[in-house]
């Protein structure tokens, strides 16, 4: 199975930052955020990795190459430990980047719609947004390929797998909520985007989506809404036609899509690890 992963944004809200440093390659402590939903992959046995870039993310590309110059300059120096998280992602998968295409519209459907020429039709792959971070003790993306393998085997007209979490009623008009034409198996009616009262459910679906390749019936240009070509549209649609299922990760999810979130995400990580958590909980208590 192949994962695509959407880091073609200019992430304006990063700026002046994001100017030169796609905002993917922020770090969360020793690691971009990348590198985290990289591993997310491989912990899930996923074996090809599409990086969908946009002018100006070389960084992104570069990070997963090799260094020769580094590591030798580390072994000979005794300080080789600094560089061993990077090999929980180098040759671990087979990364191609492929530059969108300025031709395709606005929208976080068109990553995907840049790298139909690499999927294969009757494949499903997982589609995800490098703003989305999940701490969890199996990987998320791992759950919803387990997931859609374990439905597969019983329902010949699965459609997919949608990673959600449970938030706040106050909370759910900020994200799209998952209503059901099955509730007992969740599998999708429809996602309402950012309902203002009564929401179907307390689901909201984020970035990290298992999706049949007849995803592309719709997403084409022919479903452009307000000058943007919507993913969730698409899958929309496709959720009338084929079953798809609602999966609430165990774990939780983290946006980086604004600086205070991104601040807040960094501290949540920060707080799992037993080097940094002792004295982060000083630091955070003398605040």
């Amino acid at each position: 199975m192949k994962a695509v992963i959407a880091t073609a944004g200019y992430s304006t809200r990063f700026l002046p930052v994001c100017k030169s440093v796609p905002k993917s390659m922020l770090p969360i402590q020793e690691v971009p955020i990348i590198h985290e939903i990289v591993k997310e992959c491989i912990d899930a046995g996923i074996t090809d990795v599409i990086l969908v870039t946009s002018f100006g993310n070389y960084p992104v590309e570069d990070y997963f190459d090799n260094r020769p110059d580094l590591e030798t300059f580390l072994k000979d120096t005794g300080k080789e430990e600094r560089y061993e998280r990077f090999k929980e992602v180098f040759g671990k998968v087979n990364i191609t980047v492929v530059r969108q295409n300025k031709s395709l519209p606005y929208g976080n459907g068109s990553p995907v719609l840049a790298v139909k020429p690499w999927l294969k039709e009757g494949e499903p792959f997982v589609f995800i947004f490098s703003d989305d971070l999940v701490l969890s003790e199996v990987s998320a993306v791992k759950q919803l390929v387990d997931e859609y393998n374990m439905r597969k085997e019983t329902d010949s007209n699965i459609g997919g797998v949608v990673a959600a979490q449970e938030v706040d009623e106050m909370e759910i008009h900020k994200y799209g909520a998952a209503s059901f034409k099955d509730e007992q198996k969740r599998i999708i009616d429809t996602i309402i985007e950012k309902p203002l009262e009564n929401p179907p459910s307390l689901l909201a679906t984020y970035g990290r989506y298992l999706v049949d390749y007849s995803i592309f019936d719709y997403l084409n240009k022919e479903n452009i809404q307000q000058g943007e070509l919507y993913f969730p549209v698409a899958l929309d649609k496709l959720c009338k036609v084929k079953n798809v299922y609602c999966k609430a990760v165990e774990g939780e999810w983290l946006t980086t899509g604004d600086p205070l979130s991104y601040l807040e995400a960094q501290i949540k990580y920060a707080m799992r690890r037993e080097d940094y958590r002792d004295e982060l909980n000083k630091f955070l208590d003398a605040l």
